[in-house]
């Protein structure tokens, strides 16, 4: 008998809705100890929840999975239904029923889980446990089958971090004290690119620890992923971000899916929202789609199943609805040593597009598949909550080299994309965003020479610094009436015909302009208008309740526009050798040889 899941406990009352949902004769214990539903007759728990559904339309079409049960610690009469639902369907099934009388705790009693191999009519199966007697208790429960494992499973979990101790210290120890997870074949491979950290943090024997110079996520997953290579002992790799939050049973599940399936295949981890921890923020991701449609957004990234509402049970039957994917975030994300073998290791690109540019690689050239398995999931730090600035020169000059390498965008749409861009920054007296494309475009142009002749530490300490000269200034929510972001001036129409002539005031006389605010909803589109005739906006974050001021500098915004349209003429006539530059060493950027001399390290 193997276990292919185990019923997840919730460990706070937070996130209960996306494990048990409980009537009122039901109770969960959240003590760590002895995690477990207590029942007064009458009490249900129900398993119609994201993390304890199981998901048999993907077990059916990835593994030879075919015969299933449950594995259930009872105590009390209970009354077992499980139930099924299928994509597109209003009425769920009850697929099977049955009573169990005097349960004993030191027990496990089986229950059959029906598995429809038809991919037609698969779906989403869970359990309801209904207690018959006075008191009851549901101690633990797993998913199993008598089948054998089709291939053993050795999993090299590496991890990158930057000055993120608490988090990393919090994720190693929650998988270290995982007692059932340490029956599989896994060691932890940390990378500190911060080095803050030391070996004597992390006393066990599954834990390889990697003190390095900051190379960013892609210089410390590939540090990892060497030293992992080098022990010749895996026939899997994990990704994981250092700031996440982390359900170990995800890692189970993802061993257990590799145990028996038909084929070699990615899997995309999906991504929770750790500030509203029941959504779904990304379930695996789509780059360049909006371009194929409009020709205007080379650089689109389309994020899938995005706030997704987990507590509502109708939602889950979306998860049904598979996409394909191109690629998947590294703050969860496994592969093959195959992989590896055949496509290469990560882009040198310090951070950002890293993870999309191998995603593409997998699935465009190694014809492999993604797949975001409903579950195996991580609580991350959603994008809108940060504002760094400074990434911005790492995403637009990444992008520029995956869509060289990958994109079929040629450089007028590129152009007229970036420049609606560097316009729409100014519009909203945004000079960081403008002068970062600027400079991520110049280096694009380099060609990949600027790679090899340039130190990554150095070039990211000139970023810093660089950034810091056009920075928006954060405010305090106490100078504004929050009503003032919802409001809607008067003539709307003339005031965004002259600010479209003015560049949002940039080229009209100075004695036009008053010395007072605009107030913008941060992400609202189109509402540059505002600032008409006045020489600061003030953004309103919603998510996280924060202002930021930015402040009209003519001088500097037609700068930064002369300067970009300057170098969009000028880069026309190179453009095109400059992209195949790009495309030629994508695959020797991606060597052994190359990292081992960018890492200097002795091959």
């Amino acid at each position: 008998m193997n276990v292919v899941s185990r019923i997840q406990f919730p460990g706070t009352t937070d996130v209960a809705d996306l494990y048990m949902r409980c009537n009122e004769g039901a109770f969960i214990n959240y003590d760590e100890s002895y995690r477990q539903v207590n029942f007064v007759k009458g009490g249900t728990v129900s398993l119609n929840t994201y993390f304890n559904s199981f998901y048999e339309k993907f077990y059916a079409e990835y593994t030879e999975l075919c015969s299933l049960f449950y594995l259930l610690r009872l105590e009390g009469d209970f009354q077992i239904s499980v139930f099924r639902e299928v994509y597109g369907r209003k009425k769920k099934e009850l697929i099977y029923i049955n009573i169990l009388e005097n349960c004993q705790k030191s027990n496990r009693y089986k229950v059959l889980l029906p598995f429809n191999l038809d991919i037609e009519d698969n779906g989403r199966v869970y359990l309801e446990i209904e207690c018959l007697c006075d008191r009851g208790l549901f101690i633990e429960g797993a998913i199993a089958t008598d089948q054998k494992k089709l291939r053993e499973i050795s999993l090299g979990i590496v991890t990158c971090t930057y000055k993120k101790e608490t988090y990393v210290k919090k994720t190693i120890e929650t998988i270290l004290q995982d007692k059932f997870l340490q029956e599989k074949a896994f060691n932890i491979y940390i990378v500190d690119n911060g080095k803050t950290l030391s070996p004597n943090d992390f006393n066990n024997s599954k834990i390889h620890f990697i003190s390095h110079r900051n190379l960013g996520g892609s210089g410390g997953f590939t540090r990892g992923l060497i030293e992992a290579l080098q022990a010749d002992r895996y026939t899997h790799f994990l990704l994981m971000d250092d700031d996440i939050e982390l359900d170990t049973e995800s890692i189970y599940k993802l061993i257990s899916l590799y145990e028996y399936a038909k084929k070699d295949f990615a899997v995309a981890g999906s991504m929770l929202d750790l500030r509203k921890k029941h959504i779904l923020y990304e379930a695996g991701a789509l780059y360049g789609k909006a371009a194929e449609k409009t020709k205007l957004e080379p650089f689109s990234v389309v994020p899938l199943k995005h706030n997704l509402d987990l507590t509502n049970p109708h939602s889950l039957n979306n998860l049904l609805l598979e996409e394909s994917i191109d690629y998947g975030g590294f703050w969860f994300f496994a592969f093959s040593k195959e992989t590896i073998d055949r496509g290469g290791l990560i882009m040198p690109f310090f951070i950002k597009v890293d993870d999309m540019e191998f995603g593409l690689r997998i699935t465009k050239q190694l014809m492999s598949q993604i797949i975001a398995f409903p579950s195996i999931a991580v609580w991350h730090e959603p994008f809108y909550a940060k504002d760094i600035g400074w990434d911005n020169y790492y995403t637009i000059r990444n992008f520029l080299i995956t869509n060289s390498v990958y994109g079929s965008s040629g450089y007028v749409n590129v152009i007229k994309y970036m420049t609606k861009s560097v316009l729409r920054a100014l519009f909203y007296f945004d000079y960081n965003f403008p002068q970062m494309t600027v400079r991520a475009f110049e280096d694009f142009m380099k060609g990949p020479t600027f790679f090899q002749n340039s130190d990554p530490e150095r070039l990211h300490a000139s970023i810093l610094e660089f950034n810091k000269h056009y920075k928006s200034r954060e405010r305090s929510p106490d100078c504004y009436p929050t009503e003032a972001f919802y409001q809607q001036p008067k003539y709307i129409l003339l005031k965004k015909i002259v600010s479209l002539l003015t560049i949002n005031g940039h080229l009209q006389p100075s004695f036009i302009s008053r010395k007072n605010e605009a107030f913008v909803l941060f992400g609202s589109p189109n509402q540059w208008y505002k600032a008409f005739a006045k020489n600061k906006i003030v953004f309103f974050k919603e998510e996280d309740n924060n202002f930021y001021q930015n402040t009209i500098d003519k001088s500097t915004g037609i700068g930064i526009l002369i300067k970009w349209l300057q170098l969009a003429i000028t880069s026309s006539l190179k453009w095109s050798s400059v992209r195949a530059e790009w495309k030629k060493v994508a695959t020797e950027f991606t060597s052994n040889d190359f990292w081992y001399q960018y890492l200097k390290l002795k091959n």
